[in-house]
This record gives C-alpha cells, structure tokens and sequence, in this order.
C-alpha cells in the first residue's frame, strides 16, 4: 500500500509542477486507488506545499551535487531503481540525505538486485517509516487504514 501512496505523491506532485494549484487536484481522478491512499497522498503533498518544500522544482539539484553509484552499489541497483531515485530526488520527494539513507540500506540489507518494485518499498519504508511519524508532521502507514 505504501508504495503505492508514493506513486500518488509522484503524480500529485508533477501535476503541481506543471504550473497547476493543488487545490485542482480532485480525488476521482484517482479511481483506482484506495480512499485512504489518496487521503495519505494528499495529505502529504499538502502539508510540503504549505511548508513550501515544493515551490521551487529543481532548486535541490542545483545546490549540491547528483548522487553517483560506485561500482558495488552499480552492481546491485539496477538503473531503473536509481532513475526512480533521482526523479523523487528531483521533484523534491525525497533529500540527498534521504537519498544517501535509501542507498545505504539498500546495500547493507540486500543480496539481490534491488530492482524498481523493491525501491519502491525502500522509499516507502524510509518516507512513511516509524521516524517518520516521530517528525513533527510525520505520516505513518500501517497498511490497514480506512477513511469514511
């Protein structure tokens, strides 16, 4: 479920990017996904935009340098995955700590290829995860919500 509320956020936000108010943004245009996964997407890409960590796309990448993979960590995140890093990386999803924190469990937590489907889960895990909900504002997921 979780990673699938990211896919929401990542459209929600690119709809915001494209010059567009988030209050345009309606929830039937998201039929296919559960009401509280719409409301935990909004409610996030709420709370940045009112915080203004979405205001200025691109101005993270200006600031410091783009994540390079050694070769170990080349040899077991395929490109896809890594393109999905640096896309929430550029849209403002995620930080270079976020960033550098996902590779690191990544590496230290796997022995297989990390493909697209598993960065979903480390994303999720790392946005919606328990430190997450210790933040002030922070959103934690268990899987079983219901919105009525």
């Amino acid at each position: 479920m979780r990673s699938r509320v990211i896919d929401l956020i990542i459209t929600m936000v690119r709809h915001i990017r494209t010059g567009n108010s988030i209050h345009e943004i309606k929830p039937d245009q998201f039929s296919e996904y559960d009401k509280s996964e719409v409301s935990a997407a909004y409610s996030w890409v709420l709370q940045k935009h009112q915080a203004g960590e979405l205001d200025k796309p691109g101005q993270k990448s200006l600031t410091k340098g783009q994540r390079i993979l050694h070769h170990a960590e080349r040899m077991l995140i395929t490109r896809e995955a890594y393109g999905y890093l640096i896309e929430l990386f550029n849209i403002g999803i995620i930080d270079s700590d976020a960033m550098e924190s996902i590779i690191e469990n990544s590496m230290m937590n796997n022995f297989d290829k990390i493909t697209l489907e598993k960065m979903k889960e480390l994303v999720a895990r790392h946005v919606f995860g328990k430190d997450s909900a210790k933040k002030p504002g922070g959103i934690y997921l268990s899987g079983n919500e219901r919105v009525n």
